[in-house]
């Protein structure tokens, strides 16, 4: 696809460049296109249409008998329940799409940080919707299962775990999946700050906890990944929902504000000033702790 609004697919073939491969977000375009009446397949007339705009693309006029014998071809190669229409697991399998984005995450061995659920929401809700659609799950089930097994699965199939999905995750009954409800379908870990009253005097012992717990790499400072996951934590304990660039922005403007030796990292005693801490963070305590948590590996959370 050269740009936004142009719904004509790049045919499938060994030589295509990868610049023209799909991204999630054209992909759904394209489908919503030829599933105009967005019935979850698309039949026989659309894929006449399908066929002819694919040919153009390349620069090619193609006749309706033409259309009718690669059309056949199409639905032998494709059509894998054989009920004469293309499906999203099948469409998924004709164009090229790029390469399966769950890789980037180690979710079969770690657990998920809620700014890594952000990014993955972010790119299966194509539409920006607020929810995962029928089009949008099948992409990223199909994802999903890939991470573990590089496996085609059969619309038939594809039909039988969408169903299992609504009954254990569709809270509302909307044939959806909304962001709360993937957020427990990917087991994402509990709030960790649901635990601490934000308001109240913490002692020093439970601000070091709560420190440890987010200085992942334990060098005694917070940056990059680990300041954004502590920032949406302090969110999501409020109930303000933010997006990804939001999170972004929100983090930058806070280092702004605490960073006070302008290292572009949150040290103790900085991330102190958030929070109400009973007595104060010696430099000694904080270099201190900094020592220690590098000679004990972190356990796994």
């Amino acid at each position: 696809m050269e740009r936004r609004g142009d719904y004509r697919p790049i045919f499938v073939c060994a030589s295509i460049p990868k610049s023209l491969v799909l991204t999630a977000v054209q992909f759904r375009e394209v489908w919503s296109h030829y599933d105009a009446n967005n019935n979850g397949y698309i039949d026989e007339a659309e894929i006449d249409r399908f066929l002819v705009d694919l040919f153009e693309a390349q620069g090619h006029s193609i006749s309706k008998s033409d259309v009718g014998g690669l059309k056949q071809t199409l639905m032998e190669c494709y059509d894998t329940n054989k009920d004469g229409k293309i499906e999203v697991s099948e469409m998924y399998r004709i164009l090229p799409v790029e390469e399966n984005f769950l890789l980037k995450f180690k979710i079969a061995n770690e657990p998920l940080t809620f700014p890594n659920f952000l990014r993955i929401w972010e790119y299966y809700d194509s539409d920006r919707s607020g929810r995962l659609e029928r089009c949008e799950l099948e992409l990223f089930i199909n994802d999903l299962i890939k991470t573990n097994k590089n496996i085609d699965i059969k619309p038939h199939e594809m039909d039988l775990i969408m169903d299992e999905i609504y009954q254990h995750f569709d809270e509302n009954n909307n044939r959806m999946v909304e962001q709360s409800e993937l957020t427990k379908l990917l087991q994402v870990p509990e709030n960790y700050l649901e635990q601490i009253e934000l308001y109240k005097n913490l002692n020093k012992e439970e601000f070091s906890q709560l420190f440890e717990h987010y200085d992942r790499n334990g060098d005694g400072h917070l940056e990059g990944e680990e300041l954004l996951e502590i920032v949406s934590d302090m969110m999501r304990k409020v109930e303000i929902e933010l997006n990804m660039s939001q999170l972004e922005k929100l983090v930058e403007r806070m280092v702004r504000v605490i960073d006070v030796d302008y290292d572009g990292k949150i040290s103790k005693r900085e991330l102190a000033n958030l929070f109400f801490v009973t007595g104060q963070i010696s430099p000694f305590e904080e270099a201190g702790s900094a020592k220690q948590r590098a000679k004990t590996p972190r356990p796994k959370s």
